[in-house]
Protein backbone atom coordinates (compact mmCIF):
# COMPACT_ATOMS: atom_id res chain seq x y z
CA UNK A 1 0.00 0.00 0.00
CA UNK A 2 2.92 2.39 0.94
CA UNK A 3 4.42 1.92 -2.64
CA UNK A 4 1.06 2.48 -4.08
CA UNK A 5 0.42 6.25 -2.48
CA UNK A 6 4.27 6.60 -2.99
CA UNK A 7 3.76 5.96 -6.73
CA UNK A 8 0.81 8.41 -6.78
CA UNK A 9 2.47 11.57 -5.20
CA UNK A 10 5.02 11.06 -7.81
CA UNK A 11 2.87 11.30 -10.61
CA UNK A 12 0.81 13.61 -9.00
CA UNK A 13 3.92 16.06 -8.87
CA UNK A 14 4.33 15.12 -12.67
CA UNK A 15 1.50 16.02 -13.76
CA UNK A 16 1.60 19.30 -11.55
CA UNK A 17 4.46 20.20 -13.71
CA UNK A 18 2.85 19.80 -17.27
CA UNK A 19 0.69 22.49 -17.65
CA UNK A 20 -2.12 20.92 -19.78
CA UNK A 21 -3.50 20.11 -16.56
CA UNK A 22 -3.98 23.93 -15.74
CA UNK A 23 -5.40 25.05 -19.52
CA UNK A 24 -7.33 21.62 -20.50
CA UNK A 25 -8.51 20.14 -17.54
CA UNK A 26 -9.26 23.11 -15.26
CA UNK A 27 -9.30 26.38 -17.47
CA UNK A 28 -10.66 25.28 -20.81
CA UNK A 29 -14.06 23.71 -19.07
CA UNK A 30 -14.81 26.50 -17.20
CA UNK A 31 -14.12 28.72 -20.82
CA UNK A 32 -16.99 26.55 -22.38
CA UNK A 33 -18.91 26.73 -19.44
CA UNK A 34 -19.23 30.03 -19.63
CA UNK A 35 -19.20 31.08 -23.82
CA UNK A 36 -22.14 28.29 -24.33
CA UNK A 37 -24.29 29.51 -21.23
CA UNK A 38 -23.90 33.52 -22.53
CA UNK A 39 -24.48 31.50 -26.54
CA UNK A 40 -27.43 29.75 -24.84
CA UNK A 41 -28.66 33.74 -23.14
CA UNK A 42 -28.57 35.14 -25.94
CA UNK A 43 -30.53 32.59 -27.81
CA UNK A 44 -33.47 33.41 -25.95
CA UNK A 45 -34.66 29.53 -25.03
CA UNK A 46 -33.39 28.41 -28.76
CA UNK A 47 -30.80 26.32 -27.14
CA UNK A 48 -32.07 24.17 -24.36
CA UNK A 49 -28.82 22.38 -24.55
CA UNK A 50 -26.90 25.52 -23.52
CA UNK A 51 -29.35 26.13 -20.56
CA UNK A 52 -26.96 25.35 -17.37
CA UNK A 53 -29.06 22.90 -15.89
CA UNK A 54 -28.18 20.71 -19.37
CA UNK A 55 -24.69 22.47 -20.20
CA UNK A 56 -23.07 21.37 -16.86
CA UNK A 57 -23.43 17.27 -16.67
CA UNK A 58 -22.10 17.93 -20.75
CA UNK A 59 -19.64 19.83 -19.85
CA UNK A 60 -18.38 17.61 -16.47
CA UNK A 61 -18.78 14.52 -18.99
CA UNK A 62 -16.59 16.30 -21.78
CA UNK A 63 -14.08 17.40 -19.30
CA UNK A 64 -12.69 14.02 -18.65
CA UNK A 65 -11.77 13.28 -21.50
CA UNK A 66 -9.04 15.79 -20.97
CA UNK A 67 -7.93 13.38 -17.79
CA UNK A 68 -7.49 10.79 -20.44
CA UNK A 69 -4.92 12.99 -22.45
CA UNK A 70 -3.10 13.91 -19.04
CA UNK A 71 -2.94 10.44 -18.14
CA UNK A 72 -2.22 8.75 -21.68
CA UNK A 73 0.88 11.57 -22.00
CA UNK A 74 2.23 10.95 -18.33
CA UNK A 75 2.52 7.39 -19.20
CA UNK A 76 3.52 7.27 -22.64
CA UNK A 77 6.92 9.56 -21.10
CA UNK A 78 7.61 7.09 -18.26
CA UNK A 79 7.54 4.40 -21.02
CA UNK A 80 10.18 6.52 -22.95
CA UNK A 81 12.63 7.42 -20.74
CA UNK A 82 12.79 4.08 -18.85
CA UNK A 83 11.51 5.17 -15.71
CA UNK A 84 8.97 2.59 -15.82
CA UNK A 85 11.42 -0.16 -17.19
CA UNK A 86 13.60 0.75 -13.93
CA UNK A 87 10.75 0.25 -11.74
CA UNK A 88 10.09 -2.81 -13.17
CA UNK A 89 13.33 -4.16 -11.31
CA UNK A 90 10.99 -3.42 -7.55
CA UNK A 91 9.11 -5.18 -5.70
CA UNK A 92 5.96 -3.43 -7.38
CA UNK A 93 2.91 -5.32 -8.53
CA UNK A 94 0.94 -4.31 -11.76
CA UNK A 95 -1.51 -2.90 -9.60
CA UNK A 96 0.60 -0.93 -8.08
CA UNK A 97 1.47 0.62 -11.26
CA UNK A 98 -2.05 1.09 -13.10
CA UNK A 99 -3.94 1.98 -9.79
CA UNK A 100 -0.69 4.59 -8.83
CA UNK A 101 -1.87 6.29 -12.31
CA UNK A 102 -5.67 5.40 -11.99
CA UNK A 103 -5.60 7.46 -8.49
CA UNK A 104 -4.22 11.22 -9.25
CA UNK A 105 -6.74 10.86 -12.76
CA UNK A 106 -9.87 10.10 -10.09
CA UNK A 107 -8.63 13.29 -7.98
CA UNK A 108 -7.67 15.54 -11.35
CA UNK A 109 -11.57 14.31 -12.19
CA UNK A 110 -12.86 15.00 -9.15
CA UNK A 111 -11.57 18.37 -9.09
CA UNK A 112 -12.94 19.37 -12.64
CA UNK A 113 -15.78 18.43 -11.29
CA UNK A 114 -16.28 20.65 -8.26
CA UNK A 115 -14.71 23.55 -9.97
CA UNK A 116 -17.77 23.17 -13.03
CA UNK A 117 -20.03 22.83 -10.23
CA UNK A 118 -18.89 25.80 -8.75
CA UNK A 119 -18.74 28.48 -11.61
CA UNK A 120 -21.96 27.13 -12.56
CA UNK A 121 -23.28 28.27 -9.02
CA UNK A 122 -21.53 31.72 -10.06
CA UNK A 123 -23.25 31.97 -13.17
CA UNK A 124 -26.72 31.10 -11.81
CA UNK A 125 -26.23 34.28 -9.36
CA UNK A 126 -25.27 36.54 -11.72
CA UNK A 127 -27.92 35.76 -14.02
CA UNK A 128 -30.32 35.16 -11.34
CA UNK A 129 -31.75 31.56 -12.44
CA UNK A 130 -32.37 28.86 -10.06
CA UNK A 131 -29.42 26.42 -10.00
CA UNK A 132 -29.68 22.82 -8.75
CA UNK A 133 -30.26 21.37 -4.99
CA UNK A 134 -27.28 20.59 -3.19
CA UNK A 135 -28.45 16.69 -2.89
CA UNK A 136 -29.22 16.62 -6.78
CA UNK A 137 -25.17 17.88 -7.08
CA UNK A 138 -24.18 15.29 -5.03
CA UNK A 139 -26.02 12.67 -6.94
CA UNK A 140 -24.39 14.32 -9.90
CA UNK A 141 -21.04 13.99 -9.04
CA UNK A 142 -21.81 9.93 -8.02
CA UNK A 143 -23.92 9.46 -11.49
CA UNK A 144 -20.65 10.32 -13.53
CA UNK A 145 -18.12 8.74 -11.43
CA UNK A 146 -18.32 6.01 -14.01
CA UNK A 147 -17.47 8.21 -16.79
CA UNK A 148 -14.47 9.49 -15.05
CA UNK A 149 -13.36 6.17 -14.56
CA UNK A 150 -13.38 5.06 -17.99
CA UNK A 151 -11.64 7.48 -19.22
CA UNK A 152 -8.67 7.27 -16.22
CA UNK A 153 -8.44 3.60 -17.38
CA UNK A 154 -8.59 4.49 -21.05
CA UNK A 155 -5.92 6.94 -20.49
CA UNK A 156 -3.50 4.57 -18.99
CA UNK A 157 -4.23 2.12 -21.78
CA UNK A 158 -3.62 4.78 -24.70
CA UNK A 159 0.00 5.64 -23.05
CA UNK A 160 0.90 2.21 -22.34
CA UNK A 161 0.25 1.27 -25.94
CA UNK A 162 1.11 4.36 -28.04
CA UNK A 163 4.78 6.99 -27.29
CA UNK A 164 4.53 9.96 -26.44
CA UNK A 165 4.10 11.12 -29.99
CA UNK A 166 1.12 9.72 -30.51
CA UNK A 167 -0.78 9.39 -27.50
CA UNK A 168 -1.84 12.76 -28.00
CA UNK A 169 -3.41 12.52 -30.96
CA UNK A 170 -5.21 9.37 -30.23
CA UNK A 171 -6.80 11.26 -27.41
CA UNK A 172 -7.53 13.99 -29.40
CA UNK A 173 -9.44 11.74 -31.05
CA UNK A 174 -11.57 10.45 -27.76
CA UNK A 175 -11.87 14.35 -27.21
CA UNK A 176 -13.83 15.07 -30.21
CA UNK A 177 -15.77 11.79 -30.04
CA UNK A 178 -16.87 12.70 -26.57
CA UNK A 179 -18.22 15.80 -27.57
CA UNK A 180 -19.92 15.05 -30.77
CA UNK A 181 -21.31 11.60 -29.54
CA UNK A 182 -21.73 12.87 -26.81
CA UNK A 183 -24.59 14.69 -27.35
CA UNK A 184 -23.40 18.02 -25.38
CA UNK A 185 -23.62 20.28 -27.87
CA UNK A 186 -26.37 18.92 -30.12
CA UNK A 187 -29.69 17.64 -29.54
CA UNK A 188 -29.27 13.98 -30.62
CA UNK A 189 -33.02 13.52 -29.37
CA UNK A 190 -33.95 15.27 -32.49
CA UNK A 191 -31.61 12.56 -34.99
CA UNK A 192 -33.48 9.44 -34.84
CA UNK A 193 -30.97 6.52 -36.25
CA UNK A 194 -28.15 8.83 -34.98
CA UNK A 195 -28.86 8.98 -31.02
CA UNK A 196 -29.76 5.01 -30.90
CA UNK A 197 -25.93 4.54 -32.13
CA UNK A 198 -24.82 6.82 -29.70
CA UNK A 199 -26.66 5.10 -27.08
CA UNK A 200 -24.10 2.20 -27.47
CA UNK A 201 -21.05 4.73 -26.42
CA UNK A 202 -20.64 5.56 -23.16
CA UNK A 203 -20.55 9.27 -23.41
CA UNK A 204 -24.20 10.08 -24.25
CA UNK A 205 -25.57 7.95 -21.68
CA UNK A 206 -23.92 9.46 -19.50
CA UNK A 207 -24.51 12.98 -20.41
CA UNK A 208 -28.48 11.70 -20.25
CA UNK A 209 -28.78 10.26 -16.53
CA UNK A 210 -26.66 13.22 -15.71
CA UNK A 211 -29.48 16.00 -17.26
CA UNK A 212 -32.04 13.76 -15.22
CA UNK A 213 -30.23 14.52 -12.28
CA UNK A 214 -30.36 18.10 -12.54
CA UNK A 215 -33.64 18.48 -14.52
CA UNK A 216 -33.37 19.88 -17.33
CA UNK A 217 -34.66 19.82 -20.66
CA UNK A 218 -34.29 18.21 -24.11
CA UNK A 219 -34.76 20.22 -27.65
CA UNK A 220 -38.56 19.55 -27.65
CA UNK A 221 -38.72 21.70 -24.07
CA UNK A 222 -39.72 18.22 -22.29
CA UNK A 223 -37.63 17.59 -19.21
CA UNK A 224 -35.15 14.34 -18.96
CA UNK A 225 -36.60 11.02 -16.90
CA UNK A 226 -35.07 8.17 -15.97
CA UNK A 227 -36.80 6.74 -18.77
CA UNK A 228 -35.76 3.61 -21.20
CA UNK A 229 -32.97 5.84 -22.61
CA UNK A 230 -31.54 6.09 -19.08
CA UNK A 231 -31.75 3.06 -17.77
CA UNK A 232 -30.53 0.73 -20.81
CA UNK A 233 -27.61 3.46 -21.25
CA UNK A 234 -26.12 2.19 -17.42
CA UNK A 235 -25.57 -1.02 -19.84
CA UNK A 236 -22.69 0.34 -22.01
CA UNK A 237 -21.66 2.49 -19.35
CA UNK A 238 -20.83 -0.65 -17.81
CA UNK A 239 -19.09 -2.46 -20.69
CA UNK A 240 -16.93 0.29 -21.61
CA UNK A 241 -16.11 0.83 -18.02
CA UNK A 242 -15.04 -2.97 -17.52
CA UNK A 243 -13.28 -3.07 -20.99
CA UNK A 244 -10.90 0.04 -20.16
CA UNK A 245 -10.23 -1.20 -17.17
CA UNK A 246 -9.63 -4.99 -17.98
CA UNK A 247 -7.77 -3.74 -21.20
CA UNK A 248 -5.66 -1.13 -19.28
CA UNK A 249 -4.24 -4.28 -16.66
CA UNK A 250 -3.51 -6.59 -19.25
CA UNK A 251 -1.58 -4.61 -21.67
CA UNK A 252 0.41 -2.72 -18.63
CA UNK A 253 1.31 -6.21 -17.79
CA UNK A 254 1.89 -7.20 -21.04
CA UNK A 255 4.67 -4.39 -21.27
CA UNK A 256 5.94 -5.18 -18.08
CA UNK A 257 6.30 -8.57 -19.12
CA UNK A 258 8.48 -7.58 -22.41
CA UNK A 259 10.55 -5.10 -20.90
CA UNK A 260 11.60 -7.38 -18.56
Amino acid sequence: MDRLFNFSKRNLKESLRDPIIYVFCLAFPVVMLVLFQIIGKYTQGSTPMFELKSLLPAIITFSYAFVMLTLSLLVSKDRQTFFLKRLYSSPMKCYDFVLGYALVGILIGIIQTVVCIIFGFILAVIDKIAFISFGNLLLLVVSQLPMLFINVFAGILIGSIFNDKSAPGVSSIFISVAGVLGGCWMPLESMGGFERFCRCLPFYPSVYIGRVVTGAKNFFGVTYTFNEIAYLGLLPICIWLLLSIVLSFVVFKNNMVSDK
